[in-house]
């Protein structure tokens, strides 16, 4: 009797444990992991971004990894970077707020030379580091569950003392660019020593049982290309296709995508898959290769436009709850720091947050997203010569998007729904509806103290600094605009 006593005693403890195990698998606090790539433009991958549009993926590149994350996840065929720069986009990500309002409108330590001097108008001074004042998303957690710990591995490009002033427990410092060029061949642009110390770190939140919040921001795919020995000979049995042809190109892609398998596989040995929200964005849309035109796949534009090559980027979320499937919903960079506010639990935002919550739309409800303006606005009044772009702004409104150029005024309609590609300009077909976006995008820029270019008085058009790039910028206008002489 006292052997079965103990017996039913132990049997009892166990079947405790069991139901306290339980109850902690059921309230566990989840984690968040965000894969925020540089330069992979829409279109760029083998996921089809749109699913009635072939050439929204690659006809070249191959992303098998990216492909098993899009069949768990949401995808949006309407995700936008906040910006078509680096780190005006990267800080409207860690703040909820758009470039606009940050007034961080171009690349930290960009303010001077040939971009800003000598051109038809002086660009607007910008702030140069993501300022102490704004919460980022690491440190908003933090206020209000303290039990979290953050990570930031890879580029930074933000200044002000690297993540390690703004919230996050472990990083690499402030990085920038030059951390992705001239690596070892085995270690093409840091992709794989990056994805390493995340999986490093996340193993010992994991092992501290520790809820937590993971950056992985990799220095791919933005130039120099670089590519590992096995990538570059994977790929030399693709066939190329009629829009992507570049190898290297498709090599750098190729390790990107493996060393993200990596991670995928690492969050399924860990067990935490259930617990852990994965989002995969990049920073803006790609750079012009050996074929400009359509890199971006069906888009116009690149990187450092306002064409919708520069900011319409990839964009995807799985985890607990979230119904895999499709959406045309637009989103925005902005809008992650409200979704994962929303996951923690996290009622309170940051004062001036413009970003609204996906989780009902991810949860597979037909919400709208809810922000504080019913519009979009981008705002890059500065110029990128070598690219073909000048200063400009653009604002998106039941599906119309205009886009005001500065050096002339000229403002262009589009209608996105029917023309993707944006080459039919109808402001003379519906003038009433350009007028009022005008109006709400002054209207918006006014109220976040936009800054807007100024005329250059002293300007020379035979001193133009623009004047060798002048056929690229009229061939990213699509028709005859401003030409110098």
């Amino acid at each position: 009797m006292k052997v079965i006593k103990k017996m039913n005693l132990l049997g009892a403890g166990m079947l405790m444990l069991l139901m306290m195990s339980g109850l902690r698998a059921q309230t566990r606090s989840p984690n968040v992991i965000l894969i925020l790539v540089d330069d992979q433009g829409w279109g760029t991958t083998s996921v089809q971004m749109e699913a009635a549009l072939a050439s929204s993926k690659s006809d070249y590149f191959h992303t098998p990894n990216l492909e098993n994350l899009a069949r768990g996840s949401m995808v949006f065929s309407n995700g936008y970077a906040a910006h078509p720069n680096c780190s005006p986009s990267r800080a409207s990500v860690l703040t909820g707020k758009s470039p606009a309002q940050l007034n961080f409108t171009d690349i930290i330590d960009r303010d001077t030379g040939p971009l800003y001097e000598g051109n038809f108008l002086i660009p607007p001074q910008h702030v140069n580091e993501l300022s102490s004042s704004d919460f980022t998303i690491a440190e908003w957690i933090k206020k209000f569950k303290p039990e979290y710990r953050a990570a930031h591995f890879g580029k930074w490009h933000l200044g002000n003392g690297g993540p390690a002033h703004h919230g996050f427990d472990g990083g690499d410092g402030p990085t920038t660019n030059a951390e992705g060029e001239h690596n070892p061949a085995s270690n093409p642009k840091r992709i794989y020593s990056t994805t390493e110390k995340a999986i490093n770190w996340m193993e010992q939140q994991v092992t501290a049982d520790k809820p937590f919040y993971l950056q992985i921001s990799h220095y791919a795919v933005h130039l120099s290309m670089e590519a590992s020995p096995t990538a570059e000979a994977t790929v030399e049995d693709w066939e190329k296709g009629e829009r992507h042809d570049h190898a290297k190109f498709a090599a750098m892609s190729w390790d990107l995508d493996k060393a993200v398998g990596q991670l995928l596989d690492k969050i399924g040995d860990l067990g935490i898959e259930k617990d852990t929200y994965v989002i995969y964005t990049s920073d803006n849309g790609t750079y012009p290769t050996t074929n400009p035109a359509n890199i971006n796949g069906p888009l116009h534009g690149w990187k450092a436009s306002l064409w919708e090559g520069g900011t319409r980027v990839p964009f995807m979320v799985k985890g607990p709850g979230i119904a895999a499937g499709r959406s045309d919903t637009q989103v925005v960079g902005y809008d992650l720091f409200p979704t994962i506010c929303d996951w923690l639990g996290i009622q309170e935002l940051p004062h001036g947050s413009e970003g609204g919550s996906l989780v009902s739309l991810l949860n597979g409800q037909s919400s709208p997203v809810v922000r504080p303006n019913d519009y979009l606005v981008f705002h890059f009044p500065h110029y990128q010569l070598q690219k073909g772009s000048h200063p400009a702004s653009s604002i998106y409104w039941e599906g119309y998007k205009m886009i005001k150029f500065y050096e002339t005024g000229e403002l262009r309609l589009y209608d996105l729904t029917n023309d993707l590609g944006e080459e039919r300009n109808i402001s003379y077909i519906y003038p009433d509806v350009l007028r009022k976006m005008n109006g709400m995008m002054e209207e918006y820029l006014d109220k976040v103290h936009g800054k807007v270019p100024a005329l250059n008085a002293q300007y020379m058009e035979d001193k133009d600094p623009g004047r060798q790039f002048k056929d690229r910028k009229l061939s990213i206008m699509q028709e005859p605009y401003f030409i110098l002489k």
